[in-house]
């Protein structure tokens, strides 16, 4: 009995996934910050294997404005987590076009996408980034954001 408990724990130690992981809840204040369109802090979470960002948070505190600018390189699925963005497409800033996005909406920037603008005119906002280097988006998700 005492050989079979200490196989069976050997064996869940070289078998990935019998082990078990402990979740750990990250501390969003020990990120390290830079200031990206002199208006908002970004937070990288996860890099890939060339040290791209592929995860990162966004903060844009209550009246900045991040001017029109450009999106180059993957798709960018980008999460509200806190706050009330408020968003535009193009490079004029027309008020009347601007769009706000509450908690849990997700904005889809394509790969090589336009230029548009943001802004925290309510109050303090968070955005969750991810972006897409070598996939797609899913079917669903696709037929949503095509034009």
């Amino acid at each position: 009995m005492k050989h079979t408990a200490l196989l069976l724990a050997a064996a869940s130690l070289a078998i990935p996934g019998m082990a078990s992981a402990k979740s750990t809840q990250l501390d969003i204040e020990k990120l390290r910050y830079e200031t990206v369109h002199d208006a908002a802090r970004r937070g990288v979470i996860a890099v890939d294997s060339q040290g791209r960002p592929l995860t990162f948070l966004l903060r844009i505190a209550k009246g900045q404005f991040l001017p029109p600018h450009g999106a180059t390189g993957p798709i960018r699925l980008l999460t509200v987590v806190s706050g009330t963005l408020s968003w535009g497409d193009g490079n004029k800033v027309d008020p009347t076009a601007e769009r706000t996005f509450g908690p849990g909406s997700i904005i889809v920037v394509p790969a090589q996408g336009g230029e548009h603008w943001a802004a925290a005119r309510k109050n303090d906002v968070i955005l969750q980034a991810v972006l897409v280097h070598d996939g797609a988006l899913a079917p669903q998700a696709a037929a949503q954001a095509a034009p």
